[in-house]
């Protein structure tokens, strides 16, 4: 190539100032790519007001799930859960498949992404003793669950360009597939990112004018405590069932979101499933194949759920580590569902046997 010309990696740099000679360069330290997202991620804002309205001048590490509820009830030895979210050091142990690992419940499903004042004043309602399972408890949940997602997103966005310094000192071949990953990546983070920010923006107006017209969810109350709390948002694009919902990474039309989050209340876990929509859109056909599975298999459901479609969960650590093997490998795979030659297959909810966990239904609400 000529020096002055576009680079041929797509970045839009001169090819002298990009990748001539970056053969020659000294291989890149992956773990830079893993310290960068660290940095990124502890820089935080105000979901509620970018422009920082009514904030206090603190932003504050928020939990997704109640600490001193979900989170909590599930612990166990000094406070102790795990968390599915691998580091790269036990991605590259365990050949792209990790355990679990133990974190305290003080840094468990935490993010920078909104200040004290409207953290505390906005989700005062879900953090009590109970819930009713109403709209606008719903519309809380989904909100904080969207804004978690959208923080996720704008660091993965973020973190786009050092990825693609990992092909320093490897042969022109070995360039081109790692470029071509990155781009593909970064082409999806970007329109994961403007999908979540759209939602995000609707949901800030919602929730500030308590408006919950075309807003839907289905809520589950279980009889005990699972083993399991999470939150988060996916796009569903397969139901449980097989039924195909929307397809993805096509076209420019917008996405349907829905969100979960499992927690508890009192003794009993809840599962709350919203999204902005019609009734038989996507996410309402998704959740009518969970609706019509048996009221005493649908926590087995629900931890298949949570373990294909979110990264933000939490385990019991003595109930993973009573799992029969083969349903302990199952959830490993199914944490990376969808992600590069892990593709997501029709008909994927299979009933455990034995059940995941066994717990029965003992309160359902619509809107």
């Amino acid at each position: 190539m000529k020096p002055n010309e576009p680079c041929w990696c797509g970045q839009g740099i001169k090819w002298k100032k990009c990748h001539k000679g970056h053969e020659d360069e000294e291989p890149f330290n992956v773990f830079d790519v893993e310290a960068d997202a660290r940095k990124r991620g502890r820089k935080g804002y105000c979901s509620h007001s970018l422009e920082g309205e009514g904030c206090s001048d603190k932003i504050i590490s928020s939990h997704t799930v109640q600490r001193a509820g979900g989170l909590a009830a599930i612990a166990e030895g000094n406070s102790r859960v795990l968390t599915v979210k691998p580091n790269l050091r036990a991605l590259m142990d365990h050949d792209g498949h990790p355990p679990p690992l133990e974190v305290g419940i003080g840094k468990a499903s935490v993010f920078l992404g909104f200040c004290g004042t409207h953290d505390d004043k906005l989700f005062k309602a879900i953090e009590g003793e109970d819930v009713e399972m109403t709209a606008n408890e719903a519309l809380l949940f989904a909100y904080r669950a969207i804004a978690y997602e959208r923080f996720t997103k704008a660091v993965q966005v973020a973190n786009s360009p050092i990825q693609r310094m990992m092909d320093c000192g490897q042969p022109l071949a070995m360039q081109e597939v790692i470029q071509q990953h990155c781009h593909l990546l970064e082409v999806g983070a970007r329109r994961g990112l403007a999908e979540t920010e759209r939602q995000l923006g609707d949901f800030r107006i919602r929730v500030e004018g308590q408006d919950t017209a075309g807003f839907r969810f289905r809520a589950y109350r279980f009889d005990r405590i699972l083993p399991i709390v999470g939150c988060g948002g996916f796009m569903p694009e397969i139901a449980i069932d097989g039924t195909r919902l929307q397809r993805l990474g096509r076209g420019t039309a917008a996405l349907e979101h829905l969100t979960l989050t499992i927690t508890s209340y009192s003794g009993k876990s809840v599962a709350v499933f919203a999204w902005i929509g019609q009734q038989r859109g996507p996410s309402g056909r998704y959740l009518e194949a969970f609706d019509s599975i048996d009221s005493d298999a649908k926590a087995d459901a629900l931890i298949q759920i949570a373990f294909e479609q979110l990264e933000n969960i939490f385990l019991r650590k003595s109930w993973w580590e009573h799992l029969p093997d083969e349903q302990s490998a199952d959830l490993t795979q199914r944490i990376q569902s969808g992600i590069g030659l892990n593709m997501r297959s029709p008909g994927y909810y299979s009933r455990g046997e034995p059940l995941l966990f066994e717990a029965d239904t003992v309160e359902s609400k619509r809107g």
